[in-house]
């Protein structure tokens, strides 16, 4: 199979794969917000997330045999074209104008950021060295995103907070996983003590992702997974410029562009976060807990309380 295509397609498959994830999560978010206090454990709707998430980290594994870092985590973009489609369906919710025009704000910024910093290489193992870079890099990042969410003021300051330390999460897990990949498939070597710490970082950071998203997700579903999504190949060319010594042209016009589309990302988290703490139109909140209401085969038991859209992911 053509290098490419196989990047296309696992790629692809693994952004719908975390769309559907990602619904799942802010289903379950809703119903443990709600007045009967239901247990993520007893959620037909976080164990049916937590499946997804492992459909979309092994499809976003093997993209990572066949493209660089970037590359694969650029396709995640699809991820905010495909879980507004799924939300709206599951949530029984009608996406507003102002959640339509900011996915499309920040996947236009977002794809213009990446265009600008197009992959450096093809995909490559990490030595000693550069793994320590990553975990230090990766703790201080992921660090001041839950302090600012700790101590910040707001729900939707909270929520976005934690959707960006997922995205770092996930980022780094990535920069992991492709190193490990290689190593087994015989395409990299290293030391076991680095194969160890790889493992190791893949194991943690996998489920911190996990479980920051979930944080994030009580607040919203289009903001903070607009913020994971240009969080985590931002993170990645981070990542690729500080620890792998990766340059990129820096040209007036690069910089420019680059602005534009960094505003053009921002602003349609800002239009996305706005819209949903504002609040919908009565008949378009989500009716999670609706009489006979199922997900995907598993029914939803009636909530006490009234869904509320608020300021999560």
């Amino acid at each position: 199979m053509n290098t490419v295509f196989s990047v296309l397609v696992l790629g692809a498959a693994s952004a719908v794969a975390y769309a559907a994830a990602a619904v799942a999560q802010r289903v379950a978010a809703l119903r443990v917000a709600g007045a009967h206090g239901v247990g993520l454990r007893r959620s037909g709707a976080w164990w049916i997330a937590l499946l997804l998430n492992a459909l979309g980290a092994v499809l976003h594994t093997a993209a990572l045999r066949y493209g660089s870092l970037v590359a694969v985590q650029m396709l995640g973009v699809l991820t905010l074209v495909a879980a507004p489609l799924l939300s709206s369906a599951v949530l029984r919710q009608r996406l507003s104008a102002a959640q339509w025009s900011g996915t499309g704000l920040t996947v236009a910024g977002v794809v213009g950021l990446l265009a600008l910093v197009p992959s450096a290489g093809e995909s490559r193992t990490l030595d000693s060295g550069e793994l320590i870079g990553v975990v230090l890099l990766t703790a201080v990042a992921m660090g001041v995103a839950v302090l600012v969410a700790a101590v910040g003021r707001g729900a939707t300051v909270a929520s976005l907070s934690y959707a960006a330390a997922a995205g770092v999460a996930f980022a780094a897990a990535s920069a992991l996983a492709q190193t490990a990949v290689l190593r087994v498939t015989g395409a990299g070597s290293g030391t076991f003590a680095a194969t160890v710490l790889v493992v190791g970082g893949v194991v943690f950071l996998a489920p911190a992702g996990l479980l920051l998203c979930q944080l994030a997700y009580r607040g919203g579903l289009e903001a903070p997974l607009a913020t994971l999504t240009l969080v985590n190949p931002v993170f990645a060319v981070v990542v690729g410029v500080v620890v792998l010594g990766d340059r990129y042209a820096t040209g007036l016009m690069t910089v420019g562009l680059g602005v534009v589309a960094a505003v053009a990302a921002g602003r349609g988290v800002f239009v996305l976060a706005r819209a949903e703490t504002s609040g919908a139109p009565e008949g378009s909140r989500p009716q999670v807990a609706a009489p006979g209401g199922h997900f995907w085969g598993i029914r939803l038991r009636r909530s006490a309380a009234a869904v509320v859209v608020g300021s999560r992911r």
